[in-house]
């Protein structure tokens, strides 16, 4: 039973990983966004613009560029867009981006190791075992992502302050939107609708990784 529990804990943290990844590296999920909010109108920039400066800081997360540098026009005038404390608070999402797909591409191949080890063990009965263990792992993921939700709901600004707290340990997200073009880029409400976002897929996924396990159960019965 154990190495059933780990092996759906270990995909269950490896779905959750890759559908943020997938989420936060959509562009249409970006554009409607900024649609939504006049992102562009209050920024002062065009909608071309404001797609390349979000194509420059997606494309330095995935590491596929160095630095964050990019110019555009802002209110008619040429300028950098990013200014020192932006590049600097970047550095440190790339670590954490970088961090959370090394976590994913690990629990991902323990999963598979555990449940090859689960079905060779288990044999006739590995799907019994298998949703025994994804049950008792999905009410643990279940509580976490219930508890989760519910503080996201109730005060978001709060929730995604605690969120920047336990995972920097420098106050460089901490923008001035008076000054600084990223926060106005991503504010809060851009991030409540994305959390949101990954939260209904996550659902989706669980009650689909479900169907398939209860539904091996079944046919081998």
């Amino acid at each position: 039973m154990i190495p059933a529990v780990l092996a759906s804990l270990c995909l269950l943290l490896a779905v959750f990983l890759q559908i943020v990844d997938s989420s936060c590296f959509d562009r249409s999920f970006f554009a409607r966004q900024y649609e939504l909010a006049g992102s562009a109108q209050q920024i002062g920039v065009s909608d071309e613009d404001l797609m390349k400066m979000t194509d420059v800081l997606l494309d330095y997360l995935k590491d596929e560029r160095q630095d964050i540098s990019v110019q555009a026009e802002v209110h008619g005038q040429m300028r950098e867009i990013f200014d020192q404390r932006e590049k600097d608070h970047m550095v440190d999402v790339k670590a954490l981006y970088q961090t959370a797909v090394t976590v994913k591409n690990v629990s991902a191949l323990l999963a598979v190791i555990l449940f090859v080890f689960v079905i060779y063990s288990a044999r006739k009965d590995a799907f019994a075992v298998l949703w025994k263990g994804y049950l008792w792992a999905l009410l643990l993921f279940a509580a976490v992502f219930a508890a989760l939700g519910a503080y996201a709901l109730i005060d978001f600004d709060r929730f995604w302050t605690t969120f920047h707290q336990v995972l920097f340990d420098n106050d460089l997200w901490l923008l001035d939107p008076n000054t600084e073009i990223m926060i106005n880029m991503v504010p809060s409400s851009f991030f409540s609708a994305l959390v949101y976002r990954i939260l209904g897929w996550l659902f989706a996924s669980f009650v689909l990784i479900g169907a398939v396990l209860y539904g091996g159960k079944r046919w081998l019965k």
